[in-house]
């Protein structure tokens, strides 16, 4: 299933723009210099400026930030980095160790994506106020593919979520806001979630703030839709299978490219390839469902060396021509095709032997299929034989969060086992995921009142029974409502074809359809304001709707769809297919592309 063209809006001149705005800060540092960059930045600035440009300006040796420094190859460092307790402390323990050997150097510092005030406190305390000069690159969002644009705010997550911390919010309104400055003031917008609440109050301050004449010409993009990650953590949680959803899940997609192990390349090292529709036998395969791929491309393969063994038999004009326009596609094509086998192969061979029983115990807690019981003695199990703590702790939140939680008698048990297997410091994992609301437990009714007994005693009686009633779980909250008022599990009376999908839920076996492509889904077929702000408080959050004004004219068939804390691939597959049956260019933006291991693991206990 390939994907709708770019219908005429053009990304890359994003890429553009933040690449102009990273010379202007290395020029701001002339002549030679090295550059040290944070390694959570190197993907981004590769995908910005690649190496070429950055000595056209005068960068002569690129390090990644270690806790040593690296030798002094020039008169001055310019430093890349997060504005992170650890980065920041590098950078002083370098500065004050590089000055003592060489007191002449000058350093600069650029922080992404703004500097903060505890920053600048630690250059104080630090004693380097005055000795290094401080600099900002915020850059605007980074196209991946020509309908996929990111931050690379691979911490927002953690940041937002867990920490709550907002600040980056302001980085995300400004980019925003350099989109509405290129493609105008887009009319209708629907938000959900806290953060995507800060990230529209941030932007209508910068706009308020901006030129007013901007606001006058016809957008290009007739609605936005900002949604939290914590609207839909079961998506995530699900195992992708897709086949770009595969590649992040085993080989890990980092600012569109993944590095294939040597097994996948054929050689004695790893190979780093981006991924994005130029590519054509990925354009056709990315999307599809994972079973269907290697068919593909065993059926493309097939036809690639018919086409070269037809040489075999041409005359030698014939021969000329096909060595001349021909032959050097052919060839391309045949390593490409082979290098997506040799991945569908390894992705095979590393899936768990019990892959299926636990696709089956995934899809059957969204569609209440599976007996609760045995799917504890399942997590129990994978516990026991010391899997990875990510992928337990998954499987641990889908269970909570599709069953609204677990009693408490349930949870004392699954925990105490999770910390005699991995140790105690999960406590604080376990804190950590019900702080985040991805892991719930309540006591039973009759725990309940024992346990209250004291207080509700000495209550009259009117007051007791409100208490008691107030801990009694709301018929039409949690979970498994909010999953039936959206209309998340397909009817099974209606199957659904896998290789020819015409619904979003192939992206998971047809057993459940993300809930942001399906609330998108539903605006984009002329949904009115007021069901869909019904529809939305039965997601965790508040909302925000915005219509454009009477007599603003045609809207544009052009959709900007924004999360905040991580995209799933599925998901984005999710995207690509209602863009082809809605006959709208929906244009997908994330602080992160993500998977749902990478959100467990980033607020592990370490």
């Amino acid at each position: 299933m390939s994907r709708s063209g770019s219908l005429g809006l053009d990304v890359e001149i994003l890429r553009r723009l933040s690449s102009d705005r990273l010379v202007r800060v290395l020029e701001d540092a002339p002549g030679a210099k090295d550059l040290i960059i944070d390694g959570e930045l190197m993907k981004m600035l590769d995908r910005i400026a690649g190496a070429t440009l950055l000595r056209k300006h005068g960068v002569q040796k690129m390090y990644r930030l270690e806790r040593l420094p690296p030798p002094i190859q020039s008169s001055q460092r310019v430093y890349v980095v997060r504005p992170t307790l650890v980065t920041m402390k590098y950078v002083a323990d370098h500065v004050h160790a590089d000055r003592q050997t060489h007191p002449e150097i000058r350093i600069h510092v650029v922080v992404v994506p703004r500097i903060t005030t505890w920053v600048t406190s630690l250059v104080e305390e630090e004693g380097l106020f005055g000795i290094i000069t401080m600099h900002e690159f915020t850059p605007d969002f980074i196209p991946l593919d020509d309908d996929l644009l990111s931050l690379e705010m691979n911490s927002f997550f953690r940041d937002a979520f867990l920490d709550g911390e907002y600040s980056a919010c302001l980085s995300i309104a400004r980019a925003l806001q350099t989109l509405q400055g290129l493609y105008g003031n887009i009319p209708n917008v629907v938000a959900h979630g806290r953060a995507s609440k800060a990230v529209l109050n941030a932007l209508d301050i910068l706009t308020e703030q901006g030129s007013p004449t901007k606001s006058n010409r016809t957008p290009d993009i007739g609605h936005l839709f900002v949604f939290d990650r914590d609207a839909d953590y079961v998506t995530p949680l699900l195992s992708q299978l897709t086949y770009e959803g595969a590649l992040d899940e085993y080989f890990g997609i980092h600012a569109g490219v993944v590095e294939f192990p040597e097994v996948v390349v054929g050689k004695d090292a790893a190979r780093k390839v981006p991924l994005n529709s130029k590519d054509t036998i990925y354009d056709n395969i990315r999307n599809r469902h994972f079973a269907g791929v290697s068919s593909y491309l065993i059926t493309r393969a097939r036809e690639v060396k018919a086409k070269k063994d037809q040489a075999q038999n041409m005359t030698t004009a014939e021969m000329k021509d096909f060595v001349a326009n021909e032959l050097r596609t052919l060839q391309s094509l045949q390593k490409t095709l082979q290098l997506h086998l040799s991945a569908c192969e390894e992705i095979t061979k590393q899936m768990r032997r019990d892959f299926d029983t636990l696709l089956k115990t995934e899809h059957g807690l969204v569609t209440g299929a599976s007996n609760t019981s045995e799917v504890q003695t399942f997590l129990k199990n994978c516990i026991a034989r010391m899997l990875p703590i990510a992928a337990n702790l998954r499987l641990l939140c889908l269970y909570s969060l599709t069953q609204d939680g677990f009693s408490r008698r349930d949870y004392e048990t699954i925990s105490t086992e999770l910390m005699n297997a991995y140790g105690h410091k999960q406590l604080i994992t376990l804190y950590n995921l019900r702080q985040l609301g991805l892991v719930s437990y309540s006591d039973s009714t009759l725990n309940i009142v024992t346990g209250a007994s004291s207080n509700i005693s000495n209550a009259p009686l009117q007051g007791r029974l409100a208490q008691v009633t107030s801990l009694i779980p709301k018929k039409d909250s949690g979970w498994r409502a909010a999953s039936k008022r959206l209309r998340l599990i397909p009817d099974t009376d209606k199957p659904v074809d896998l290789h020819n999908p015409t619904d979003m839920s192939y992206v998971f076996n047809g057993a459940y359809t993300p809930v942001i492509p399906k609330v998108v889904g539903d605006v984009l077929s002329g949904r009115s304001n007021q069901s869909l702000a019904d529809t939305l408080k039965v997601l965790p959050g508040t909302s925000v709707l915005r219509s454009a004004s009477p007599g603003s004219g045609v809207v544009p068939r052009v959709a900007l769809v924004l999360v905040l804390g991580g995209l799933t691939f599925a998901e984005i597959a999710a995207f690509r297919l209602l863009a082809l049956t809605s006959s709208t260019r929906i244009i997908l933006a994330s602080t992160s592309t993500t998977t749902g291991t990478e959100l467990i693991s980033a607020v592990v206990e370490n």
